[in-house]
């Protein structure tokens, strides 16, 4: 996908975060400057909503069209493959909204468009739970998608949302990519066959995602990593065992730094057996944005080339991009 940046010469590659709850308002931008700097990041998906309710959801949208309206020195929104483009020939920060969950949908699906208006371009139908749409990861039930789910994921298409599986239900996954007419991608799971959570995707899964021409993005969070010792280098391992299975040009990145509480660990409903109350210990070597060289150094160290690192740090998310919007 170098073929959509600016010319190489003088560039640094493309580097691209699919899963940012760190920012969901974009007033929360700024603390993060200084490490995104340092780790080369020039696009990031803040998470701009999930389990919220409308009223919730539409004040943090109404914020983000602000921002595009007032963009700050040095960021801007994007809505498109182009506006990525020229964000990185400029030096600047690209900015993709994405939602992990559309609970303040429900059944009302031309709420969508509110979505699609703000600038919103990835969407997950659910976090973790089931709503109205479909199963979450973990639901013992793994019912898969309602008839209203299975309708939203067509909206989603025509919007040019891209449907974003991790957090889905397993049964939900394979349902989501059966209907969407685009590539569904999970933007931040990683091998369940390494690390065996219901977070992480089964090789069957991953093999729908990539079937489906999307892309599995490596996750941080150190519950999806490894059991005992996760690490940057068991990381680059997830990322060497997705590539062997579904090959290294659907492998991508969404970190998923978070600094939660114990007010938010209660507000999202966690359970622990899945996820350790915080505050949370991230990988050895990879504990923020900052440390995504090492990340770099990690995947060359199992066996990645250049250009296979340089798809999974960034190009890779941004062919699918411009599968499912057009470049």
């Amino acid at each position: 996908m170098s073929e959509l940046l600016p010319s190489s010469v003088g560039r640094a590659p493309l580097v691209l975060d699919a899963a940012v709850p760190l920012v969901q308002h974009p007033g929360h931008l700024d603390a993060l400057l200084p490490a995104l700097s340092a780790g080369g990041v020039g696009v990031l998906l803040p998470t701009v909503a999930s389990i919220e309710d409308l009223a919730g959801v539409t004040s943090t949208l109404g914020a983000w069209r602000s921002f595009e309206d007032r963009p700050p020195a040095g960021a801007r929104l994007a809505r498109s493959v182009s506006d990525i483009v020229a964000a990185q020939a400029a030096g600047e920060l690209a900015i993709v909204l994405h939602v992990q969950g559309l609970h303040a949908v429900g059944g009302e699906l031309d709420r969508l468009e509110l979505y699609a208006a703000a600038g919103v371009k990835v969407a997950q139908l659910t976090y973790n739970y089931r709503n109205y749409l479909a199963d979450g990861c973990l639901e013992p039930a793994n019912a898969g998608l309602s008839e209203a789910g299975r309708k939203a994921v067509r909206r989603l298409n025509e919007l040019t949302m891209i449907p974003d599986v991790s957090h889905t239900g397993e049964s939900s996954s394979l349902e989501i990519i059966e209907v969407s007419t685009s590539p569904v991608i999970a933007s931040h799971s990683n091998a369940k066959a390494l690390c065996d959570h219901p977070r992480n995707l089964s090789d069957d899964l991953a093999r729908a995602v990539a079937g489906s021409g999307g892309v599995v993005g490596l996750c941080a969070f150190p519950a999806f990593v490894d059991d005992d010792s996760p690490s940057v280098e068991r990381l680059a391992e997830h990322a060497a065992y997705l590539a062997e299975l579904i090959g290294a040009e659907h492998v991508g990145m969404g970190l998923d730094f978070s600094d939660e509480d114990a007010s938010d660990y209660d507000f999202y409903g966690y359970d622990e057996r899945y996820y350790p109350r915080p505050p949370w210990t991230w990988p050895a070597g990879l504990g923020s944005h900052a440390d995504v060289p090492g990340l770099r150094t990690a995947l060359g160290g199992v066996g990645f080339s250049n250009e296979e690192t340089d798809g999974i740090l960034g190009e890779n998310f941004l062919r699918v991009f411009a599968q499912a919007w057009g470049s």
